[in-house]
């Protein structure tokens, strides 16, 4: 897998780190929360449209697109997919778009708006240099990323066209995170633990401690203390470390002598690959059947976001891509690395079989109120995506 020397050089001179700087400052200032995302996409659609694509607006729900656009191949080679998301968590209290030096600030430079100006601005420029693909390049944009208001609609759309072969594709690079090729996720739900006690909210004077809900619970605390410590002892994935176990609610009770007949303890599961959403149903079962049995309660669960792990192995072509891409751009080999966070390469990996991962030009500042992105992590990224797009997609000029 090689790009000779000539046409490297041809499109890394088309990369400008200004006018990348000037389209991502553009793009942080428009609005486009989770739900409200559609002038994000309209953005990202005349983005394209400008560099000479001919973006499709595919209207998952009202007034919410995601945005594709095709670079037909002559035929004969791999597809490949850039994909990122187009809206935002709310802005809140976040620094207002600017730019101040080296930095873009402001609600969605990092998470995601950059990685998607940086991916345009690299098609451009292996378009502006005359390199013929010989397969497809899809640059992608999806509405829905960001929870809880948003139930990977976009994602999930993105999903139906892969299966079917609308979007063929042998690879998938999203274009956020590290600056890195992050190759690995841990699985992750959120649990719910439901406890109910037949007797009611009665006095407490009445009630021997041992047969309150609140004790039971507490127990139940302990275990889960007691899995992560056995977890520490495990061995973890070289990637994206060891399972975890953590709870965010406990929720029980309404008055302080008042049987607290209710309770509700919620909080995340995270799982390494070779473990899979059954073993975790499992689990959560077991635990449930031996703690009514114990306590004479009714004790129920459910999951929600369930995402099972993902791990590109490193001697994909696409993880060989862009290696050597970034060899390079930069003169070093990339790190590969793994993360507990999961995202939307679980879904991409899992529910569509296309093997994922993300390069992106950072992750410290993602939903944080001092959100901001390096211009120059962006243009490395877009001369990056562009040379790998260039050897994954078997490139010529």
């Amino acid at each position: 897998m090689t790009l000779i020397p000539l046409t490297a050089a041809q499109v890394l001179e088309r990369i400008d780190p200004e006018a990348i700087a000037r389209d991502a400052l553009a793009f942080v200032e428009v609005a486009s929360e989770t739900g409200r995302e559609g002038p994000g996409s309209l953005f990202l659609a005349e983005l394209l449209k400008r560099e000479g694509f001919q973006p499709e607006l595919d209207e998952v729900a009202p007034e919410r697109p995601n945005v594709y656009a095709r670079i037909a191949g002559s035929g004969g080679g791999p597809a490949l997919v850039f994909n990122g998301h187009t809206d935002t968590i709310p802005i809140g209290n976040s620094a207002p778009p600017v730019r101040d030096g080296d930095w873009i600030s402001g609600r969605g430079a990092e998470d995601m708006k950059g990685g998607l100006v940086a991916m345009v601005h690299a098609a451009s420029a292996l378009q502006r240099a005359g390199v013929k693909l010989s397969g497809d390049l899809w640059l992608t944009g999806v509405v829905g990323h960001e929870a809880p208001e948003g139930k990977k609609e976009g994602p999930i759309r993105l999903i139906q066209h892969l299966r079917s072969g609308r979007i063929p594709a042998g690879a998938i690079v999203i274009v956020e995170g590290p600056c890195a090729i992050w190759a690995a996720s841990l699985g992750s739900a959120v649990f719910t633990i439901e406890v109910k006690d037949d007797r009611g909210p009665i006095h407490t004077i009445k009630v021997p401690y041992e047969t309150n809900p609140a004790y039971w619970v507490g127990k139940l605390l302990t275990e889960l203390q007691e899995r992560e410590e056995q977890f520490k002892t495990q061995p973890a994935h070289p990637l994206c470390g060891r399972q975890l176990y953590n709870v965010g609610m406990v929720h029980g009770g309404d008055y302080m002598n008042r049987l607290p007949a209710r309770f509700r303890i919620t909080g995340t599961r995270r799982w390494t690959p070779g473990i899979a959403l059954p073993d975790i149903h499992a689990e959560f079962e077991e635990i449930c059947r031996r703690y009514a049995a114990g306590s004479g309660m009714h004790w129920s669960y459910f999951l929600d976001g369930e995402r099972e792990p993902f791990e590109t192995p490193s001697g994909h072509a696409i993880v060989r891509a862009l290696s050597e891409s970034a060899r390079e751009v930069s003169g070093a080999a990339p790190e590969i690395v793994g993360m507990g966070l999961v995202g939307d390469a679980n879904l991409y990996s899992n529910e569509a079989g296309v093997a994922a991962v993300y390069y992106g030009p950072a992750h410290q500042t993602a939903h944080s109120d001092d959100e901001r992105v390096s211009i120059s992590r962006l243009a490395h990224c877009a001369s990056v995506y562009a040379l790998a797009a260039a050897l994954y997609c078997q490139a010529s000029s």
